[in-house]
């Protein structure tokens, strides 16, 4: 169905344990780990330069606006989900410049939007 001249789809309501429990080891699964809650004091240069430890990066980017102004956060893409894990698992919650991370999958547009429609 169009609404706005935008395709929605409407489904029936899975709680997210449920959702979880479906995807099982693929929710674990996970290469690009999604970084907020950051200031200014991090471009893509110093982004790498915390993640690299956890394993081989294919890239890490700051988010910023159309005046090249940091947005406060960021992704970073790794080689192997074991190191994407570790890097969650080690980093949210820790504090960067007077900040707490919050570090976890980066979830594709589809998934955060089937996510809204269960709320």
């Amino acid at each position: 169905m169009l609404l706005n001249n935008k395709k929605v789809y409407v489904g029936k309501f899975i709680p997210r344990k449920e959702r979880e429990k479906m995807l099982g080891d693929k929710a674990r699964c996970f290469t690009n780990v999604h970084i907020k809650n950051f200031g200014d004091e991090l471009d893509d240069e110093k982004l790498m330069v915390i993640y690299e430890k956890f394993g081989k990066i294919t890239s890490a980017k700051v988010m910023t606006d159309e005046n090249g102004k940091n947005r406060g956060f960021g992704f970073v893409s790794f080689e192997d989900p074991e190191c994407a894990e570790r890097a969650v698992d080690e980093l949210n919650g820790k504090k960067i410049g007077g900040r707490v991370l919050h570090v976890g999958r980066a979830h594709k547009k589809a998934e955060r939007q089937s996510a809204k429609a269960s709320l």
